[in-house]
Order: structure tokens, then sequence, then C-alpha cells
């Protein structure tokens, strides 16, 4: 009976201190200023396959305001077909600094961002397409573009 009251005080104990992590966690956010982590001009790397298609590789840049907005100008090779474009869409930054965003041309992706805004790595989140890369800021000023 004593050893079960022991172990039941010892995981009363252990719940406890986990929830007092876990609170203390949420009171220091890696990433304190959410969208404003991700501000100014990225260049980016990705590649990957979009199944039944065939590889795709893709280069370029991308302006984010810190406020939610972004606008992405990429050359992308599709299977052996060149590609070019500009494709406006949104982003949110959580606390945690994880993150996600969504194009106008169907793009959604779900990246992990450094806590200072430096870089991030991403990865495609839409059926079908097996894409992944990583982005890295160029200058934090958004009239550079």
């Amino acid at each position: 009976m004593t050893k079960r009251l022991v172990i039941l005080a010892l995981a009363a104990i252990t719940f406890a201190v986990a929830a007092q992590a876990l609170k203390a966690a949420d009171s220091n956010p890696l990433c304190p200023l959410g969208n404003e982590t991700l501000r100014g001009t990225y260049m980016l790397r990705s590649e990957g396959t979009i199944v039944g298609v065939g590889p795709i590789t893709e280069v370029g840049r991308t302006a984010y305001d810190g406020k939610g907005n972004l606008v992405n100008r990429y050359t992308a090779s599709v299977n052996g077909v060149i590609l070019t474009g500009t494709v406006i869409g949104t982003f949110r930054v959580n606390y945690d600094c994880t993150g996600s965003a969504a194009r106008a041309d169907g793009g959604h992706y779900n990246f992990l961002i450094a806590p200072d805004g430096s870089r991030f790595d991403w990865i495609s989140i839409v059926p079908g397409r097996v894409v992944s890369g990583t982005a890295i800021r160029m200058t934090r000023r958004l009239d550079d573009d």
C-alpha cells in the first residue's frame, strides 16, 4: 500500500512539474515578434517531386512585409519545363517559430524559422508534392526589390 502511495505521489509531482515547464515555455516564446520575425527579402531554393509529373527545382526571392503578406518571384524547372513568375500570398509566424504560408497559386507550406528571422526551412503540405527548401534573408529592407 505504501509503495502505491509513493508511486502516486511521484506521478503527481511529475505532472505538476511538467505543467509548470509548459507554462514557462509559453511565457517565454522563441519568436515573440510573431509575423514581424519574417520581414525582408529572402533568397530561396527548393527541390523535390510532383507525383505523376516529375522532379521540380526552384530558385527565387520572396519579400515578406512582417504583417502577413508575401510576394514570390521565381524560376522553376518542372520535369524539364522552365517556368518563371510572380505570385502573392500570406503567411503567419507562431510564437514557437513555426509558421505557415499560402500562395495564390495553391501552394501551401509549413515552416520553421530561426528566432532572429535570418533563415527558415519549409515543406509543401499540398498532397502529391514532395517538395521542401530553405530561405535565407538577404535584406530587411523591402524597397530593395
